[in-house]
């Protein structure tokens, strides 16, 4: 069963809210946690896979209550706690170890954002599908390393087939790079899925879906 961050393809009885709006942040406090997200991560205590991961493993019951930022807060607070920065909820200046802690200064920020975190890596073996090649999406969605682990392949395209539209190149592969074994670069592409081949009640026939996946959520088509 996925997790109740995987929400893709699952039907709600609300409308999604398509409004565009120029506030980036509802609250004051919203921009402090982006601020001390972004300070905390630069200091490469862990990666971002990693807090994905810290935000996908709240309770569900949290998760699905939260707002955006709230799921920020909750992973950040989780995050926190794993590195010995806090202890139930307090400052553990006994046990953290700043050694290896780098400072974001605040002059470095706009360059930091920028440039962005980019996942691309060189290629050190050949990609295994080509492009209008007809592949098969693995059908168990759990991560194959670690049990209950990260992974960015979505419940609902799941044991689905669909065709190959673009190869990006190789990239860190979340659901090792989450778990701290390692970047493992591998092969990513978009794959195309028919809407009818994914949905039960399907009102648009016509409709295709775009997903990018990484290699070995994929199998060649049988």
């Amino acid at each position: 069963m996925s997790k109740a961050h995987d929400m893709g393809g699952r039907l709600d009885s609300q409308r999604i809210d398509i409004k565009s709006s120029k506030e980036k942040f509802k609250a004051d406090w919203e921009k402090e946690v982006f601020a001390i997200t972004l300070a905390l991560g630069f200091s490469s205590l862990w990666n971002l896979d990693r807090s994905r991961y810290a935000r996908e493993s709240l309770e569900p019951k949290d998760y699905l209550q939260f707002g955006y930022y709230e799921k920020w807060l909750g992973g950040l607070i989780n995050l926190m706690g794993e590195n010995g920065i806090i202890k139930d909820g307090q400052e553990n200046g006994g046990n953290f170890k700043k050694s290896s802690f780098r400072v974001l200064k605040a002059k470095n920020v706009k360059k930091l954002l920028n440039m962005g975190g980019p996942t691309k890596r060189e290629s050190t073996t050949e990609k295994k599908f080509n492009l209008g090649e007809t592949v098969s999406v693995r059908a168990n969605n759990s991560n194959t390393k670690v049990e209950k682990g990260h992974t960015r392949l979505p419940d609902y395209v799941k044991g689905r087939t669909g065709k190959v539209i673009a190869y990006h190149g190789s990239h860190v592969f979340p659901d090792t790079n989450a778990h701290f074994l390692g970047e493992n670069p591998e092969a990513l592409y978009s794959v195309e899925f028919k809407s009818q081949d994914l949905w039960d009640k399907c009102e648009y026939f016509q409709d295709t879906v775009v997903v990018d996946l990484w290699e070995s959520y994929l199998e060649k088509f049988k």
